[in-house]
């Protein structure tokens, strides 16, 4: 058999390994390529994308920002490294002090200000490729309202959801918008406890027409929330049952909620080999819905540089959210007046 080198199916640039999840070049990352198309709920006709006149100037300003993130967080690793060695053998008592262990300090502060100025080109970067290409392709595809690549959800927000075991968030890449008459605001987040991760994707509020009378809870990552042990409804359907459990105190919103093809929707999203566990949470005229993907949606790359690719990349990575209102909009009844993808 032919061995042959992988590359990119976006940009054509060849790949170190077989099973690499981002390109090198333009950040697209390989497992939502892979399966996006295995979906059962298909988005839209999506927009056709075209390079911009100002792709080759964003490109060159990019290039130089590359070098300099990438030189400086390498100068940073290798200060920090026997920075850090020193002071262990300080602590162990195998280095008494004096000369070494000041030069360990040294190295260690001077290793902290590169990663810093290194993480400064990489905001610098992601400024640049939210303004010139991820709002843009958010435009053609939404009405946006709001679009903050920098902020998230507040923790009341998430809080709300009854996902538990975390004490930590952080978030960026919030934005704002209505697609088939639904409003919609979204953002990449990650919850977590100390370095261990409860969820760490993509999170979804969605405005609901029907309002839901009493919390509602569908998770493959909580299996008590608030609602306690009484709250568990038992299904028979199977896989569904044996992978999510279902809290509420209104057993008859259940059937309104997990049609059939709901279900199926979900259970297809599940077998995707990029999502780790979904959780969901309806109350009052609000779904959340939130993806233990392990994915940092419209991020560029540390190569950045084929912004055609690049914003081809992000169009893909906005079907997939499309896919998931798509796959709400299975529940006849939940939103007002949705479109058909004739509409659109």
């Amino acid at each position: 058999m032919e061995n042959v080198t992988p590359s990119c199916r976006l940009c054509g640039a060849l790949l170190k390994r077989r099973n690499v999840r981002r390109c090198y070049s333009c950040g697209s990352d390989l497992r939502v390529s892979a399966t996006s198309a295995n979906s059962s709920v298909l988005p839209a006709q999506s927009p056709v994308v075209t390079p911009s006149s100002g792709d080759a100037a964003l490109s060159e300003k990019l290039q130089p920002l590359n070098v300099k993130k990438q030189i400086f967080q390498t100068i940073g690793f290798l200060l920090l490294a026997p920075a850090l060695f020193v002071l262990f053998l300080s602590r162990a008592g195998m280095v008494d002090g004096g000369l070494t262990l000041g030069l360990g300090v040294l190295g260690g502060i001077l290793g902290a200000i590169c990663l810093y100025i290194s993480n400064s080109y990489g905001k610098e970067k992601k400024a640049l490729i939210s303004k010139h290409v991820i709002q843009g392709v958010l435009e053609e595809n939404f009405e946006l309202v709001k679009y903050a690549p920098l902020e998230s959800f507040s923790e009341e927000q998430l809080r709300i959801s009854q996902l538990r075991g975390w004490n930590k968030f952080k978030g960026n890449d919030f934005f704002q918008a209505k697609y088939k008459n639904v409003s919609f605001q979204f953002s990449d987040v990650w919850l977590g406890r100390s370095r261990a991760n409860r969820l760490k994707g993509q999170w979804l509020i969605l405005d609901l027409y029907r309002e839901i009378p009493a919390p509602l809870i569908i998770s493959e990552l909580e299996r008590r929330g608030d609602l306690g042990r009484k709250a568990r409804v038992q299904l028979e359907q199977t896989p569904f049952s044996d992978r999510f459990t279902v809290l509420t105190e209104s057993p008859d919103s259940i059937p309104k909620i997990l049609t059939p093809e709901f279900i199926e929707y979900l259970l297809t999203a599940d077998d995707q080999s990029f999502y780790n566990g979904q959780h969901l949470f309806f109350m009052g005229k609000q779904a959340h819905y939130g993806i233990n993907s392990e994915l940092d949606l419209f991020e560029p790359c540390d190569n950045v540089q084929n912004i055609p690719a690049l914003r081809e990349r992000v169009q893909e990575e906005i079907d997939h959210i499309k896919r998931i209102i798509d796959g709400f909009l299975l529940i006849e009844g939940l939103f007002q007046g949705a479109e058909t993808e004739d509409d659109r």
